[in-house]
């Protein structure tokens, strides 16, 4: 809960073969282009992910795919190309303006190794699942944030991500949001929203019941005091809502990921209190 890492904006681009733990800089990709398109997206707040498949010998060589996804659109939405140069991606205009849409989701699977050891563990499984029911909209990508909840699936264009799956529960995760809902026994947050309001957003999702995905909507967010935030959500039925919520950390130590070496705290969102304020 809560622990969905920030982007509206993202850009995928496929490159086969092995990531070093910067996946964009450590690969086979040109050095100056990965610079050169890490300072174009990083200006504009475009989240870069590599992304790709297990190669198919049995295929002739093809293309590779890029794709630039908002997530914070009113309507989410992707835009499908391909490239052949590498230095081709540094005359994209990000705006939804080249490339084909789509409005198809997008699995990606964290697999990223080199980053954390957990991640290929527990990703590999959760991506063989998906890619076999699922082969066109799934892809393995670079580290997503939060190695310690491997495996970790983003859900595009809405930017959901889930954790702690593995091949069975991933498919359900693919199920269910394929349905409009969300899965929340995985459900880590969405990268559109700060942690205070993913949190708010859980306990008012348990508190109705709700599981689809577009029924609560994100309206602002007060800093009350430096540990306790209070969002304003409104719900489908046009309810709206004022959630408190205030950070504690977990008493016990433990190392979080493979890598880690030494244990850590964690941050946690606990209820204050929930009350509705009105109706739209």
């Amino acid at each position: 809960m809560a622990t969905a890492a920030p982007a509206t904006r993202w850009l995928l681009i496929e490159q086969p073969g092995g990531w070093g733990r910067h996946a964009l800089r450590q690969s086979l990709f040109a050095q100056d282009v990965a610079t050169g398109l890490l300072a174009l997206t990083g200006a504009q707040g475009i989240r870069i992910q590599v992304i790709r498949r297990p190669p198919d010998r049995t295929q002739p060589a093809r293309s590779r795919r890029w794709a630039y996804v908002d997530s914070g659109a009113g309507t989410p939405a992707s835009w499908w190309g391909e490239y052949d140069n590498e230095g081709e991606l540094l005359d994209l205009s990000f705006d939804g303006s080249e490339g084909d849409s789509s409005a198809e989701p997008i699995f990606l699977v964290c697999t990223h190794a080199r980053h954390d050891a957990c991640c290929a563990l527990y990703g590999r499984p959760a991506y063989a699942a998906l890619a076999a029911h699922y082969p066109d909209i799934t892809w393995e990508t670079s580290h997503v944030g939060g190695d310690r909840f491997a495996a970790n699936i983003v859900v595009l264009p809405n930017g959901l991500y889930y954790g702690g799956l593995d091949g069975d529960s991933a498919l359900r995760i693919a199920a269910a949001h394929r349905d409009g809902l969300i899965e929340s026994t995985y459900f880590r947050g969405a990268s559109v929203q700060a942690a205070p309001t993913q949190a708010a957003e859980h306990y008012l999702r348990s508190h109705l019941g709700e599981h689809r995905i577009s029924a609560v909507v994100a309206l602002g967010l007060h800093r009350a005091d430096l540990a306790r935030w209070v969002a304003r959500l409104a719900h489908t039925d046009g309810t709206e809502y004022e959630v408190e919520v205030g950070t504690t950390h977990a008493s016990a130590l433990n190392r979080l990921t493979c890598s880690a070496t030494h244990p850590a705290a964690i941050r946690l969102f606990e209820l204050v209190s929930l009350r509705a304020v009105g109706h739209r």
